[in-house]
């Protein structure tokens, strides 16, 4: 009897345990694997649209206001030289404005944004201004742009169509490499009123000309000449310097002109790091004066698309991290935007596919590429397919393609393909 009540024991021990186990099997045969992301799928979360003379037309303008409506941030991740991309600023820069954009941030260093601002004042002026200065301080071949991707038309008109409305422009990044000249003449300015002024103009033309030869020097093919060491050891230019080092005035435009010339000397050890944390460090401090006078600052940043992205890249948490990152703190939300190019006419005319030109880069990302259209703007809802990922509505693929996909999706909001495209149309003489 006692045996038999133990054999009953353990065959019903062992029924107990298998029911869960069954339930389970049951449940996995009933779960679907949920699909791998494809062109079919992202076509879903994608729209269209074109810009005419006066505004941006077509389904995709929908996705554009809705950015730009629930936006503190808008980080617009260029390609640079784009035509078609400052065509579209242009377009934006009303709508942008009537949501409450007053700020503006750019890859430009912090005195030629305030050059800017004067060469847009008064704004219809603008072209013709930028015109001359471009002229002025251009040097031969690689040094012939003094404020860097404001040296076409198109920029010009976007730049205008910020200074009609008073926003305001920040200048985060180093001063450019061929600006060096441009500040000579600009540190000048400030002392037209000194006793010594003939004095200090005369150091200014010998420091200007020892400069400008250096230049040509580091324009020769091949040169390795470390130009902002070579300037700097000059015995006149030091001089000239020396006037400014200890004015109120402009002892910080020495300063910002000396870090410029160290990252750039550094660029091949490691100054990339540093350059990010000055950009991070001048959007902090124009952040926090914009916060004296508004709640929640909003502002549209355009800077080249590795330093929009939100996560780590080139070693680096860039600005895209940092807006990212202060949008969480005030509750609010910072969009990220990534752009490509698909067709492109080059300087000879030749129109090239950028899917066939940079086939391996482009092959893991293909599905995406794939929806450009050759006459309208591409706009894929990178935010709405990270949701999904995240619900198990669609899958990441699990082969070499995942990790191209995951830090798109992961590092941007929306993807912006352009439409056939050309470098910005040369504004000067």
């Amino acid at each position: 009897m006692k045996s038999f009540i133990t054999l009953s024991i353990i065959v019903l021990f062992f029924s107990c345990k298998e029911k869960p186990m069954d339930s389970v099997a049951v449940k996995v045969e009933k779960t679907n694997p949920a699909p791998i992301i494809d062109a079919s799928y992202i076509a879903t979360k994608t729209r269209y649209f074109t810009i005419t003379d006066t505004a941006i037309v077509g389904e995709g303008r929908a996705m554009l206001e809705r950015i730009i409506s629930k936006s503190q941030f808008v980080m617009f991740g260029e390609r640079h030289g784009s035509k078609a991309t400052s065509q579209l600023i242009t377009r934006l820069i009303p709508m942008l404005h009537k949501a409450g954009f007053n700020h503006t941030a750019f890859e430009v260093g912090p005195y030629s944004a305030k050059k800017l601002v004067a060469l847009s004042t008064p704004p219809s002026t603008t072209v013709e201004n930028l015109k001359q200065f471009t002229t002025q301080y251009a040097l031969e071949e690689d040094h012939e742009i003094p404020i860097p991707f404001f040296d076409g038309l198109e920029d010009a008109y976007f730049l205008q169509a910020i200074r009609e409305r008073d926003m305001n422009i920040w200048g985060l990044d180093q001063e450019y490499y061929s600006s060096t000249l441009f500040f000579m003449d600009e540190l000048l300015t400030f002392v037209t009123d000194s006793p010594d002024y003939e004095t200090i103009k005369s150091e200014k033309e010998q420091a200007s000309k020892i400069i400008a030869s250096w230049y040509v020097k580091d324009n020769i093919p091949d040169s390795k000449i470390r130009l902002f060491d070579e300037i700097q050891k000059e015995p006149v230019v030091q001089q000239y310097l020396s006037h400014f080092r200890g004015n109120e005035n402009t002892k910080k435009i020495v300063e910002d002109l000396e870090i410029s010339w160290d990252i750039y000397t550094r660029w091949r050890e490691d100054s990339h790091a540093d350059r990010i944390s000055y950009m991070r460090n001048n959007f902090l401090t124009n952040y926090k004066e914009a916060l004296q006078t508004e709640l929640n600052p909003k502002v549209f940043l355009k800077f080249g698309n590795l330093h929009a992205s939100k996560i780590l890249t080139n070693g680096c948490y860039d600005l895209g991290d940092l807006v990212t990152q202060l949008a969480k703190e005030q509750g609010s939300k910072a969009t990220i935007i990534n752009t490509w190019h698909r067709y492109y006419s080059n300087e000879k005319g030749e129109e090239q596919d950028y899917l066939e030109k940079y086939a391996s880069y482009y092959k893991r990302l293909r599905d995406f590429m794939t929806l450009a259209k050759r006459d309208q703007w591409t706009i894929i809802d990178l935010e709405a397919i990270r949701s999904d990922i995240q619900e198990r509505r669609i899958a990441l693929p699990v082969n070499g393609d995942y990790h191209k996909i995951k830090s798109l999706i992961d590092g941007y909001d929306y993807q912006l393909i352009l439409p056939l495209d050309k470098r910005v149309t040369p504004n000067k003489n």
